[in-house]
């Protein structure tokens, strides 16, 4: 089976509300090799944009979209191709409430993309209906909302099956007993 495997991070906000990814989630991302590593935006600083530059397979395996706290020229909406499928990110600046699944969904339409990637809301969403598939893996620093002192310190790994078109989704958490947790999905295109 050919596969693609994915990292997904957002609302990192290094340094200025935390200091690193969680420790757990450093350890997934430096486990194995990503096909691609997606940020969702809000690195703040280019330092955080360069440590995932040296992580990546290559330049054009490294898609990040510029979130509102970012002090670094990234593009808006980034998307990429796998196999026949296309994919984009979105940080989600502009959409209120944050994280509203019709206008995300109105954003996909419009870059064209069956997966959005999306963040700013520091909240995890999975949505997936017969048109799009939205991710937000909410805060993989643990760092604080912009609106809400509620967040998810969480990220998204994803494998796509190339032969198959069946997507694997890993959830990671981290419990509030501050232990690592993981749900599974399983979506067929």
């Amino acid at each position: 089976m050919v596969s693609v495997k994915i990292f997904i991070a957002g609302d990192l906000h290094i340094p200025s509300r935390a200091a690193m990814l969680h420790p757990d989630f450093e350890s997934v991302l430096l486990q194995q090799e990503w096909d691609y590593i997606v940020l969702t935006g809000d690195l703040t600083t280019p330092s955080v944009l360069h440590r995932f530059e040296k992580l990546a397979r290559s330049p054009k395996k490294l898609i990040v979209a510029r979130g509102n706290m970012d002090q670094m020229t990234l593009p808006l909406k980034p998307t990429f191709e796998i196999g026949s499928l296309r994919l984009g990110a979105f940080h989600g600046t502009d959409v209120n409430p944050r994280g509203d699944i019709l206008q995300l969904k109105n954003v996909a339409k419009e870059m064209g993309v069956r997966i959005l990637f999306t963040g700013h809301s520091h909240k995890t969403s999975i949505h997936f209906d017969d048109e799009h598939i939205i991710l937000n893996p909410g805060t993989s620093t643990g760092a604080s909302g912009g609106t809400s002192w509620s967040v998810d310190t969480a990220l998204i790994t994803m494998e796509i099956s190339l032969d198959k078109y069946v997507i694997l989704i890993n959830w990671l958490k981290i419990n509030k007993n501050g232990k690592l947790e993981i749900e599974r999905l399983t979506i067929n295109l």
